[in-house]
């Protein structure tokens, strides 16, 4: 597994990440909400209760941290992440050079959710989110950096 602990960049973010979500979960109970639905091409995605949309965020997509293989995917390396979402995804891979680590630069490698979520904190940083929200769907935590959070 990809080890890319023992870095102050890496503390920092995961410290920030920490109070983002505290300030999400506080702000907007983001979650509190039985369900989600989000448009992958337009980046945003709707936080509800029933059928009644209660938060609204732009995203940018991180990548995808699969449960039952131990393996995480970029979201610029998914076929199914096209367009301008696609270009703001790639962005990421400048923390190679900021980290000196190549885990940016390549597609997929292995990982366990402790790593997904170091690598969400970084990108969290890197896009000026917000805060994270990991979609669970189908044996994949789906990593979306959140920004533009409204309440409805």
């Amino acid at each position: 597994m990809i080890d890319i602990a023992n870095s102050k960049y890496l503390d920092d973010c995961y410290t920030a990440l920490e109070q983002k979500q505290a300030a999400l979960v506080d702000e907007y109970q983001i979650d509190s909400y039985g369900g989600f639905d989000f448009d992958m091409n337009k980046g945003t995605i709707e936080f509800k209760q029933g059928a009644v949309t209660r938060v609204k965020a732009n995203f940018v997509p991180v990548g995808s941290f699969n449960e039952d293989q131990q393996t995480w995917m970029w979201a610029w390396a998914n076929g199914g992440v096209t367009g301008e979402i696609n270009e703001k995804a790639e962005t990421i891979k400048v923390l190679e050079d900021k980290t000196g680590n190549e885990v940016f630069g390549s597609e997929t490698f292995p990982a366990d959710e402790g790593l997904a979520w170091e690598i969400a904190a970084m990108a969290c940083d890197h896009y000026r989110g917000q805060g994270v929200f990991a979609a669970p769907i189908e044996g994949l935590l789906i990593f979306m950096v959140l920004n533009d959070v409204t309440a409805v």
